[in-house]
């Protein structure tokens, strides 16, 4: 939930854009202090190192975590773990942690002093990650490593398409984004992206001409195909950087011929567990310096985290399965190749108004007493809200989800829940966390 929202939606826009600003600036330093700057030259001087330098830092920075763990966390002190055997540690899954996460926090480390982050993923499991001011920095100095990679360094503009909840749910007119000059960034609200809308924020991005664009894939490419459907070539960023979703090969292709750049693939946890980069050849990178990954038999993805160590998950599984790749590639970089990501793939919600919305997790991340979630659109004007409650679950926790629904989808849709002991997989194993019952003509706009 975000704190004074019901304010903020009040708002008339141009009060919204002050405190989108006010807010921006408040946040700068925790984000770009004093150690983003040393941050980003230690990654950028990473990039160039050989494999073997490589594995070896990887291997002494795993060694000093394990030792750290067993001292100072006190889920690993109390399971006995051998610092110097780090197959022989459990395999931690997301319930596990969210059930005692107090005892994941190093004792080292004050909570009142630290920053956090609620997710649910996909899996709807409510979850909160604690971290250090100084590893945000670091977590930052990441992510703009990235964007350099494809022409855009520290503070070039960006146009934002993915969750910032910037404008009022049942705001009927533009501007459906709010700049924020001082990040230098146009954040556009993922929630709007009904067919008569498109234009609108089509012509938003011409105007604040980014030097890259950020979002869902399933949102960039709802503007892409407006953009080829009209025939416009006036949006030219740089670079499109894609995260969260899965990057279908049909939103790819649509995206950059829209667009008329690369668009770049992002991997990353909210538990600061992974991090899989593409480069300008195209080749996904896992980052050595970030985390260890291992891939089981069937691909799915242990990673462990090796720099936030206010709260270290090690040996976690993430839910979302790879590929590994003994390639080189011609880019130079000796990281770790990943031949491919085999995340979970979304459905949209439609509502009733014609808005397309294709990530959702937000609305139980800040609820402690669900295992499982899932949404299942049984009608155009209603959805299903399949939950698997924990001891504590109360009519309270039902209003917060229901706020949080209602805040981006709107007073439109009728919500009801369906409380149930277990959600039902695919023929894979695997969990889809939005549903369609919808005809197939309903959902024609969302198709490529």
């Amino acid at each position: 939930m975000i704190p004074g929202k019901g304010i903020y939606n009040s708002l008339p826009v141009w009060a919204q854009t002050v405190a989108v600003n006010f807010a921006s600036r408040r946040n700068f330093r925790d984000k770009y202090g004093a150690d983003f700057q040393r941050f980003l030259a230690q990654l950028e001087a990473n990039e160039r190192k050989s494999r073997d330098q490589l594995q070896a830092e990887q291997r002494e920075a795993l060694h000093g975590l394990l030792r750290y763990a067993v001292t100072h966390v006190p889920f690993y002190r109390e399971q006995k773990l051998p610092p110097d055997d780090f197959a022989a540690w459990p395999v931690l899954d997301k319930q596990t942690v969210a059930a005692s996460s107090g005892r994941f926090l190093s004792e080292e480390f004050d909570s009142r002093q630290l920053m956090k982050i609620n997710t649910s993923g996909t899996t709807g499991t409510p979850l909160t990650v604690w971290f250090p001011k100084e590893y945000h920095q670091m977590e930052m100095a990441f992510r703009w490593r990235h964007k350099a990679w494809a022409g855009c360094p520290y503070l070039s503009s960006g146009a934002y398409i993915s969750g910032h909840p910037v404008v009022p749910p049942n705001q009927k007119r533009p501007p459906f984004w709010r700049v924020d000059r001082i990040e230098k960034r146009l954040l556009c609200s993922s929630y709007h992206l009904t067919p008569d809308n498109l234009p609108c924020y089509i012509d938003a991005l011409t105007d604040f001409a980014p030097d890259f664009v950020h979002g869902y894939p399933s949102s960039v490419y709802l503007l892409a195909k407006q953009m080829a459907d009209d025939g416009i070539t006036a949006v030219r960023p740089r670079a499109v950087f894609t995260a969260s979703e899965t990057l279908l090969d049909f939103q790819r292709a649509a995206i950059e011929r829209a667009f008329g750049t690369k668009a770049f693939n992002w991997y990353g946890t909210t538990e600061f567990t992974n991090n899989i980069i593409e480069c300008a050849q195209g080749s996904l990178h896992q980052r050595p310096d970030y985390g260890v990954l291992e891939l089981l038999g069937d691909g799915t993805m242990i990673a462990t985290g090796l720099n936030n160590r206010a709260m270290p998950f090690i040996r976690y599984k993430v839910g979302d399965r790879a590929t590994r790749s003994d390639d080189t590639c011609a880019c130079g970089c000796a990281f770790p190749l990943i031949e491919r990501i085999e995340g979970r793939v979304e459905d949209y919600v439609r509502t009733p108004d014609g808005r397309l919305i294709g990530r959702l997790d937000h609305i139980f991340k800040d609820v402690q007493h669900i295992r499982e979630a899932q949404i299942v659109q049984t009608k155009l004007d209603e959805l299903v809200l399949r939950i698997v409650r924990t001891d504590g679950f109360t009519a309270k926790d039902e209003q917060i989800i229901l706020k949080e629904a209602h805040l981006r989808l709107g007073d439109s849709m009728r919500i009801r829940f369906e409380f149930t002991d277990v959600i039902e997989r695919t023929a894979g194993g695997k969990f889809r966390f939005i549903v369609s019952q919808l005809p197939r003509e309903q959902l024609e706009f969302s198709r490529p």
